[in-house]
């Protein structure tokens, strides 16, 4: 599965008074993260939607491990975990770049929608083979064992408050 890999450093804007990164910043890096790994492949997320799709996201996930810090150096590495009949998946690590550790990690599914109707449609072949590097099944599906466990968690979440505070880890993105 092919990964593509996207630097970032923590503005201080994306920071509380503590200097740790808010929760939300690790969205704003997906989404980084993921229009690079488009541009990867040799196309824009702006020229997919001018040819008139929108992927739209319908579910995002993320897990804290650890915060990250004001100027910290961020690597944001994304994947393709699944392409359904009418659905993406994308899946996210957050890594501190000199540490190697492991900050967050996440996913997003993405509903391919007709900008004219706004409708949900099939994912157009273009899209498809722009995106797909894996070998897809009969239905045209490609899943990795780590996205039916992601698909398989976040449908075990919805609905559930879930902490994942550490007790004595102040700065915390949770707290």
């Amino acid at each position: 599965m092919e990964v593509s890999e996207l630097e970032v450093r923590v503005r201080y804007a994306e920071t509380d008074q503590m200097g740790v990164a808010h929760h939300a910043s690790y969205l704003v890096w997906f989404e980084a993260g993921r229009t690079e790994f488009i541009r990867a492949r040799g196309r824009s997320y702006a020229q997919v939607e001018a040819d008139g799709w929108l992927l739209v996201v319908v579910e995002a996930h993320c897990r804290y491990h650890r915060p990250a810090r004001y100027d910290d150096v961020l690597t944001i590495r994304t994947r393709l975990e699944a392409v359904r009949p009418a659905t993406l998946v994308f899946g996210y690590e957050v890594i501190r770049a000199g540490s190697g550790d492991l900050l967050a990690e996440g996913s997003t599914v993405h509903a391919t929608v007709d900008r004219t109707t706004g409708r949900p449609r099939r994912i157009p072949d273009g899209i498809r083979s722009l995106l797909v590097g894996a070998e897809q099944d009969s239905r045209g599906a490609v899943r990795s064992e780590r996205a039916r466990g992601a698909v398989r968690d976040a449908r075990t979440r919805r609905g559930e408050a879930e902490s994942d505070v550490r007790a004595g880890e102040p700065g915390h993105p949770a707290n």
